[in-house]
């Protein structure tokens, strides 16, 4: 393998030199040692000893390059669902440089600007979108020592919403650029596409404002840990700016709601009571129409039954009729009276049928005799006047049964 092969920078490359152990021993427990190489394009093979002859190989000595072609890749390529993607994304990125990272937002990048910009003015962050590459010289140093790092974490974590998206697949690159001219513009877009895979990894801090979002910072790879501390620092005042403004104008706003709600409620109430005052004026006339349509109904019902029973009755007898003939005087709950004569062998039940034909049904009427007092509606309808003693004259009461 070649120097140029393996991802050194030309004339000049920064390595890192410590002892062989695990990923995450390597990073967090090793003795560090920098050293500056040169190089020049023109020298030749015998100014170079080939590294095979201290026992090293070019997959240890340029581990960056070689070892980035052995990893998983980040993110599936044609990532159609952008949650899986990021899941896929955030399990790689702890495989290669361990858990101390950003908390990663898991979801589309619309889903997360509704996360970031879109509720409470004083709950609003920043969104902090990494661009990651893996065929960048830079991409290891970026993710291992500023991502890592605490302070960098801490500060992501309390004031930002991070979303990630790996530009190494051309199609994945398509996509995002097409994300990013939706949500962002063409300038935007075209100021990401220009960038060349060695100015990778990307760090872009977008700030929601009320009708765009604005791209406050594009962040690249070739940075230290202090100099991005400083740029999100920066980005932080003047989002903190712009949401004190909001918050305040949010104030405002909901107090001027709150007044709105409250006169709004009391109306309603007022209206409220109107409208309770009026059904209860309706309810009460509906149940007194339908009262009266109920007694009109049963008092249709009731002379429907009188005409019936009247048109049922058997001829009265006459005075000189040969057959015995019982006279009955009855005497109603008013005072007044009226006679009929009937057969002495007509049934108890005809008398019942003339008395309710006058409108006193049985059901709701007792028929009282005089000598000896007794209730009449108790005797068995289908005997005889004679049988029952209504012969050949008797005076009846009517009364009301409780």
């Amino acid at each position: 393998m070649t120097l140029a092969v393996s991802g050194l920078t030309f004339p000049c490359h920064r390595l890192t030199v410590g002892r062989r152990s695990s990923p995450v021993q390597t990073r967090e427990q090793s003795e560090e040692q920098c050293t500056d190489v040169h190089m020049v394009s023109d020298s030749d093979g015998d100014d170079f000893e080939d590294a095979t002859e201290f026992g090293v190989d070019d997959g240890e000595m340029f581990g960056v390059a070689s070892s980035a072609l052995r990893k998983s890749p980040m993110m599936p390529e044609n990532a159609e669902n952008e949650g899986d993607a990021l899941l896929q994304f955030t399990a790689e990125f702890s495989s290669r440089y361990g858990d101390c990272h950003p908390v990663y937002f898991i979801g589309s990048l619309e889903a997360a600007f509704q996360e970031a910009f879109y509720g409470k003015a004083r709950d609003r962050k920043l969104l902090a979108i990494y661009l990651h590459h893996d065929e960048s010289v830079l991409t290891n140093v970026f993710c291992s020592q500023m991502l890592c790092a605490e302070s960098i974490v801490s500060y992501l974590s309390q004031n930002f919403i991070t979303w990630a998206w790996d530009m190494t697949k051309e199609a994945n690159r398509a996509r995002f650029l097409t994300m990013c001219t939706r949500h962002f513009g063409s300038v935007v877009a075209q100021t990401i596409r220009t960038q060349k895979t060695d100015q990778f990894p990307l760090f872009l801090i977008i700030m929601g404002k009320r009708s765009s979002n604005e791209v406050l910072n594009v962040i690249q790879g070739n940075t230290t840990v202090d100099e991005l501390m400083m740029r999100l620092m920066a980005a932080m005042e003047i989002f903190s700016a712009q949401q004190q403004e909001d918050i305040k104008d949010e104030d405002e706003r909901e107090a001027r709601e709150n007044v709105k709600r409250e006169q709004d409620e009391a109306y309603r109430i007022s209206l409220e009571a109107d409208r309770a005052k009026r059904e209860a004026q309706e309810r009460e006339m509906a149940e007194q129409f339908r009262l009266e349509q109920i007694r009109k109904e049963q008092e249709e019902e009731r002379e429907a039954i009188r005409l019936s029973l009247e048109q049922s009755l058997p001829p009265e007898p006459k005075e000189e009729s040969t057959e015995s003939v019982s006279k009955l005087r009855i005497r109603t709950p008013s005072g007044e009276f009226f006679e009929r004569r009937f057969l002495a062998s007509s049934k108890l039940q005809v008398v019942f049928d003339f008395v309710a034909s006058k409108g006193y049904p049985w059901e709701e009427y007792k028929l009282l005799g005089t000598f000896p007092r007794r209730d009449v509606t108790q005797l068995d309808p289908n005997k005889t006047l004679l049988e029952v003693k209504l012969y050949p004259q008797e005076t009846l009461f009517l009364e009301a049964k409780e």
